[in-house]
């Protein structure tokens, strides 16, 4: 039998009150998920320097340094340095770096490495059956993509007669022509001169040149961020590019 008490009573009100409360009380919202950084980012552009190669009628690069050293005007060619073009047909939707669109800038890359044959062989061009048989390793080549072909020719940067020599390595016209009308890609990039554009009855593209670093990308995978001067009515123009890895 148990015992009637106040005071046990009334402990158990307090309990019962306590117990309420808890429950009445809201659950936290959970917080909302947040994108993860990127793993790694690789700087693929060239440090503008007072030497650094540049094409055939171009002006050389001028660097003016006030007393303390620093800067205070640049002259560089539009297509000196790691350069962005945007190759557009007559009459295109877009025809200028400034008509690009921040999403435009922003892409997954596709790395395609040849630099076993391509390093120490100018005149090296990636065949369609190159870009096939990357395919068969590594998946189809998504539209929208950049595809980057690394030959290694970025070693020679350093030394300009080297690295503007006859015929670098570069894209086929056939390989250029099913990657762009093809696989829809966004664009192409090479870590050379990359003087001789490819044809192709799209649009337009962008063409990317004198990158670097490129082996350090995997084949698929990396985000690459195109860091465009937004010049205005320019085809071509220096930019800053970036690989974000996961």
């Amino acid at each position: 039998m148990v015992r009637y008490s106040p005071q046990r009573a009334a402990a158990l009100c307090l309990a019962a009150v306590a117990l309420l409360a808890a429950c009445a009380r809201p659950v936290p919202a959970a917080a909302p998920p947040t994108a993860a950084p990127p793993a790694r980012s690789v700087d693929l552009s060239h440090v503008v320097r007072q030497d650094v190669p540049y094409p055939p009628n171009e002006p050389a690069t001028q660097l003016a340094r006030d007393a303390g050293g620093r800067l205070q005007s640049l002259t560089i060619g539009a297509r000196t340095g790691t350069t962005l073009a945007l190759v557009a047909a007559p009459g295109a939707a877009v025809s200028a770096i400034d008509q690009l669109a921040p999403a435009d800038l922003v892409l997954l890359a596709a790395v395609i490495d040849v630099r076993d044959r391509a390093q120490d062989s100018p005149g090296f061009a990636l065949s369609a059956a190159d870009v096939v048989a990357w395919e068969r390793v590594n998946g189809p080549v998504p539209p929208g993509a950049l595809v980057l072909l690394v030959t290694g020719w970025d070693v020679r940067w350093g030394d300009p007669a080297a690295y503007l020599a006859p015929h670098p390595p570069g894209f086929s016209p056939e390989a250029a022509r099913l990657l762009l009308e093809q696989r829809s890609v966004a664009g192409l990039g090479v870590d050379g001169p990359g003087l001789d554009l490819p044809a192709a009855a799209v649009d337009h593209w962008l063409w990317l040149a004198n990158l670097t670093s490129l082996e350090q990308l995997p084949p698929t995978g990396a985000t690459v961020v195109i860091g465009a001067l937004k010049l205005q009515a320019a085809q071509s123009g220096p930019a800053r590019v970036i690989a974000l890895l996961p």
